[in-house]
């Protein structure tokens, strides 16, 4: 994840790691009941990796495929706090 690509300004893919296990760190920590998150698909795969408590070093071996546009839906259970992605790449809204 920490390959350079060569373009000026460029950030590698373990920069891109790090901001979005950062802003899944703040989502976490809101108050609001429920949250929406909007976010191009290499996000989003760091995004659930970190929500499921990947570590960040991992992150790098998985790949979540999802269309855009599609919904992914997230719950953490109230009394054991486990995490759980309930839908992934739900599309049954843009047919």
């Amino acid at each position: 994840m920490r390959h350079d690509e060569g373009v000026a300004g460029a950030e590698t893919q373990w920069e891109l790691a790090v901001r979005a296990y950062a802003a899944m760190e703040r989502v976490q920590r809101s108050t609001v009941e429920h949250r929406i998150v909007v976010t191009h698909g290499g996000t989003a795969t760091f995004l659930l990796a970190a929500w499921i408590g990947m570590p960040i070093e991992a992150a790098g071996r998985v790949r979540f495929r999802l269309t855009s546009g599609s919904i992914s839906l997230l719950r953490e259970d109230d009394y054991f706090h486990n995490r759980q992605i309930s839908e992934l790449n739900d599309v049954r809204h843009l047919t």
